[in-house]
């Protein structure tokens, strides 16, 4: 008979997946606070924001390789076929990137549709051809994190994130001797995902190597396609939310102001509330039946309180401005744009917790096309806030921001927390298609 999830159970593997989010939204802010020490910062973070959300939403692609491995990754075959069908998907955002950031095209979309400034543009799309390179080392990666997860040995991961981050910190120095502005950032970034991808490969060649060779029927590519094209469209939308809504943001009265200062709370928000992100695969992989889901809305529910509270005492206090003003180094103007935005970050924390253990477990029983909808939900709801940076040119832009980020994840929410209902009462759906790890 199967052990119960637990409590215990969960936070072991939890935390260090906590610890993997925290390091890398980290090395954002790392990287901001850089940038915000060299010269005419204000630019030079518009453009790396601007390049930072247009790859993050192609990379939403190779983002959901991690819950595809851990679905179909059972031997050696299946690795390899996975591999193929993965490399074929990234290579199609790699390319679009490239060719925004390459052509003239580039000046339309940061340029005329964002309405940036010409040297915010320029930056822009050299930064972003840089950064489509990661997209390979983050598909070696994910794969490898898979593996990883699928064993329970989410501490490798933990320790992944930690080199890259130390490598960050180096090759921002070393390339601040040679280059200048956000093309800084975006070298130092692939480069330390580079570092991180070949820790991976070396720590988890043996889970490779004791997998079986082969299955008697080995998963198809249709199968492959059915299950992640869901995913992958969640994690474009959910990952290009910032690239988005910089469309809207650069049609506010001051949108270099408006895009500066929502990149640096998006990236604020993005460090502190590390644990929603690792719910996702957490409920996937160790969800198995209607106990274990009641535990674990039990931890979620613990984690939301915690946020909230630290929520609390990082924004409502005095500690806002040092952490605004002294550890990320941001001018009065930045600062004093950021803090009203930061004060309402409680609410991303609540609805994105709550539609994160929604959307793993969905994904454990291979109900994903409904992550699909949502995603649609998601970016209309998006949208419909933007929109009142037409109407009212005068607000915060960060503000604005931060409650369009709600509005999508509350949507989701709803809709993800109906539909998983509405499977396990009226179809008695079972929480899991995967066997229970010994």
């Amino acid at each position: 008979m199967k052990e119960h999830l637990s409590l215990k159970t969960i936070l072991l593997f939890f935390l260090p997946l906590m610890f993997m989010s925290e390091m890398i939204q980290l090395s954002h802010s790392i990287t901001n606070a850089f940038l915000a020490r060299l010269l005419a910062p204000k630019e030079i973070i518009a453009a790396f924001s601007i390049a930072f959300g247009l790859n993050i939403m192609a990379g939403g692609v190779t983002q959901a390789t991690i819950q595809t491995g851990i679905c179909f990754i059972t031997d050696r075959t299946s690795f390899r076929r996975l591999l193929r069908f993965c490399l074929i998907m990234a290579l199609l955002p790699f390319l679009l990137v490239e060719l925004i950031a390459l052509t003239t095209f580039g000046e339309i979309v940061f340029g005329e549709w964002m309405g940036a400034s010409s040297g915010v543009v320029s930056q822009a799309r050299w930064a972003s051809a840089i950064m489509g390179l990661w997209t390979f080392p983050i598909l070696v990666r994910n794969l490898c994190w898979s593996m990883a997860m699928n064993k329970r040995r989410t501490i490798l991961i933990a320790y992944s994130t930690g080199i890259r981050l130390l490598s960050l910190v180096v090759f921002l120095f070393i390339y601040s001797v040679w280059f200048d502005g956000a093309t800084v950032g975006a070298m130092a970034t692939v480069s330390g995902m580079t570092i991180e991808a070949t820790f991976m490969v070396v720590v988890t060649r043996s889970f490779f190597l004791n997998l079986d060779m082969g299955a008697s029927r080995p998963d198809a590519y249709k199968e492959f396609w059915t299950f992640s094209w869901p995913l992958m469209l969640m994690q474009i939308t959910e990952n290009g939310f910032m690239f988005v809504l910089n469309f809207f943001l650069g049609h506010l009265a001051k949108p270099d102001l408006a895009i500066a200062s929502f990149g640096i709370v998006y990236g604020l928000i993005r460090i502190i509330l590390v644990g929603p992100g690792a719910l996702v695969q957490t409920s996937q992989s160790l969800v198995k039946d209607q106990q274990d889901l009641r535990v674990m809305f039990h931890f979620t529910f613990g984690l939301i309180l915690f946020y909230c509270s630290l929520i609390f005492v990082l924004f409502y206090t005095p500690l806002s401005e040092l952490i605004l003003e002294v550890v990320l180094g941001l001018t009065a103007e930045l600062s004093g744009y950021c803090k009203q935005a930061l004060k309402l970050m409680f609410l991303v924390a609540i609805f994105w917790a709550a539609a994160a253990t929604f959307r793993g477990t969905l994904a454990s029983i291979r109900k994903t096309f409904v992550v699909a909808v949502s995603a649609g939900v998601r970016l209309a709801v998006t949208a419909g806030i933007g929109i009142f940076a037409f109407l009212y040119p005068s607000l915060n832009g960060a503000v604005l921001g931060v409650f369009a980020f709600a509005g999508a994840f509350f949507a989701e929410t709803i809709l993800l927390g109906w539909y998983l209902r509405y499977q396990i009462r009226e179809h008695e759906t079972p929480l899991s298609t995967r066997p229970v790890n010994p």
